[in-house]
């Protein structure tokens, strides 16, 4: 089950990955041209106004920060990924609890760092009683 959900988990990773930077890549190259002539008439109507080129050059630098922050908060928005919706849920209600339960390596990283945080003998004692108290409930309610 860990390395079938490993696979999943990577694949998906991998696709999210491929059309982000795809987008990204056949997006940028007209915009990287227009860009560059954006940049120089930028450049030569602010060195007109100001009659100074270190100013103009860190205005357009500060434009140009700007721009590529908004670019990267467009592209993590287009592509980060989707929390399951509420028709999907009633569609396919197993994939979707499926893909909320924590996997086998959550569960064994959750209980190593309490093993570390409280005691290997304080996590196993909390677990001996957990299980216990489950028996009793289940022979109670009769599931066993």
């Amino acid at each position: 089950m860990a390395v079938g959900e490993a696979s999943r988990r990577l694949g998906d990773y991998v696709k999210r990955s491929i059309i982000r930077y795809v987008l990204l890549s056949t997006a940028g190259i007209p915009f990287a041209a227009a860009m560059a002539f954006a940049v120089l008439a930028g450049f030569w109507a602010l060195n007109l106004w100001t009659q100074n080129p270190i100013w103009s050059a860190l205005i357009m630098m500060g434009i140009l920060i700007f721009l590529g922050f908004l670019i990267v908060l467009i592209a993590f928005g287009i592509t980060r990924q989707r929390t399951p919706g509420v028709s999907r849920t009633l569609r396919e209600p197993l994939r979707v609890a499926q893909s909320q339960l924590p996997s086998v390596e959550d569960v064994g990283r959750q209980i190593e760092h309490a093993a570390q945080q409280y005691g290997p003998v304080r996590v196993a004692g909390a677990a001996l009683a957990g299980g216990v108290l489950a028996g009793f409930l289940a022979r109670r309610l009769r599931y066993i």
